[in-house]
């Protein structure tokens, strides 16, 4: 005997209750996925944006930023958003949520340039605190404090003027004749300019030279737009510092051409800000004459055995010209040429790759006032060396004019390579803010601004 199955309609009302139900779960979930795959989608794309990501800027100065200009100098925002939409699309049209872009959109971005160069100089820190850590960082502070302390007592010193030495009776000294007048050896040597007498033995000057117009501090710059944060910490007294070493770690100076570019003297530039390897090296050279002057001048001032040989040849110099009462006036005169004079000495040791103390002792000094000589260009066993003195150098100048300066041969240097001809910092980004607008299934649609930056 058979059976007959039969359904109620309670139960098909509950099967068709139970199908909708299902058909609505199924659909929100639908939505919910569409919803996270356009939020993947926006995050993907800014990401896969910025890691097209320079590489000569970061192989070569290690910094992150975005070329904008895709060959141009200048930015090109439509290819930005061009490539945003690339990187978006693929994921937007996977699975079965048929997402469609329909909008997307810059709202601001910065630039390398803008603020005066303040995204790079963030990024120098950032690299230089990582690479050093606290106790090299440390290390370059104390001795720079320990330099600045001694340059600072021997100005006092050479502020205190000479003194006369202790001598109960003056011995005119030796040899001093009128063929070899100390004074006219001194004046005929001030009167041959300084820069091809501090040169080593058969070196050379570069005679490039770069276009002032080309250069980033000097052209107009184009701007970023919007006030986009930059995670910058609270500034430290070691920030300056650290730039300094950076800049001398990543460009080429006159003992050291590691980096080649239009110009060869590149951290000279940075100091003097010419546009030509010679007229920046001259800068360099007069302001170490100076220091090593004032250096000089403060051992001559406190050295009893040099004060007694400046009070002997102004002495016999005082009976030569038959001015014996102007006799402290000659020793004065015979402090700051002796001093030059060795000044010349010690460039000339410094750039030939040697080492000058920054405090003279008898053991270090190399002139002699019977014999005044530039010729003697030995090297101490101990002191500064060129890039030391660099390094002092650039203490002098601002922050903002230390990084400007450094990026203009960072980006002469970068347009020297082949097919980077109009490479330009104010067309590379460092951080941007965009708007998506995305249409999902059921007609839904999301907006959502996303906002990158290398500075994370």
């Amino acid at each position: 005997m058979k059976t007959k199955g039969s359904m109620t309609c309670a139960m098909s009302l509950l099967l068709l209750v139970i199908i909708s139900l299902l058909a609505a779960c199924i659909q929100s979930s639908r939505v919910s996925c569409a919803r996270a795959q356009a939020a993947n989608a926006m995050g993907a794309a800014m990401y896969s944006l910025f890691a097209q990501y320079d590489r000569d800027l970061l192989e070569d100065y290690h910094l992150f930023f975005l070329d904008s200009g895709y060959g141009d100098s200048r930015p090109n925002l439509a290819q930005v958003i061009a490539q945003t939409e690339t990187f978006a699309l693929p994921i937007l049209s996977s699975g079965l949520t048929n997402c469609e872009l329909d909008t997307c959109g810059i709202t601001g971005f910065r630039l390398a340039s803008d603020g005066k160069g303040e995204a790079v100089k963030a990024q120098i820190l950032r690299y230089m605190k990582d690479n050093l850590g606290t106790k090299g960082i440390q290390l370059i502070k104390d001795r720079f404090n320990q330099n600045v302390e001694a340059m600072e007592e021997q100005e006092k010193i050479q502020e205190g003027g000479l003194e006369e030495a202790p001598i109960e009776e003056e011995v005119p000294m030796e040899d001093i004749s009128p063929s070899n007048n100390p004074l006219e050896i001194i004046e005929n040597i001030r009167s041959h300019g300084f820069l091809g007498l501090v040169l080593p033995d058969g070196g050379t000057v570069s005679e490039k030279s770069v276009e002032t117009e080309s250069l980033l501090s000097f052209r107009e710059l184009e701007q970023g737009m919007g006030a986009l944060p930059l995670s910058q910490g609270k500034s430290a007294v070691t920030d300056k510092l650290l730039i300094q070493e950076y800049i001398l770690d990543s460009l080429s100076f006159y003992t050291q051409e590691s980096h080649p570019g239009p110009l060869e003297y590149q951290v000279e530039y940075v100091l003097g800000g010419k546009d030509t390897d010679r007229e920046n090296l001259q800068y360099v050279v007069n302001r170490l004459l100076l220091i090593r002057e004032a250096s000089n001048i403060a051992f001559l001032y406190t050295d009893p055995q040099k004060r007694a040989e400046l009070q002997a040849c102004a002495s016999a110099l005082s009976l030569l010209l038959l001015i014996p009462e102007g006799m402290t006036l000659v020793q004065g005169v015979l402090a700051a040429g002796w001093a030059y004079i060795e000044s010349i000495c010690d460039v000339k040791t410094l750039l030939s790759g040697g080492k000058v103390p920054l405090t003279k002792d008898n053991g270090s000094w190399k002139t002699h006032l019977n014999h005044l000589s530039t010729e003697d260009a030995s090297s101490a066993s101990a002191g500064l060396d060129y890039r030391d003195y660099l390094f002092l150098l650039l203490s002098f100048s601002s922050e903002d004019r230390l990084t400007f300066r450094c990026m203009d041969m960072m980006e002469q240097n970068i347009r020297a390579k082949e097919g980077r001809a109009n490479f330009s910092f104010d067309a590379c980004l460092d951080a941007v803010s965009m708007n998506f607008l995305i249409s999902g299934p059921e007609g839904q649609q999301w907006q959502g601004e996303r906002f990158y930056t290398y500075d994370m």
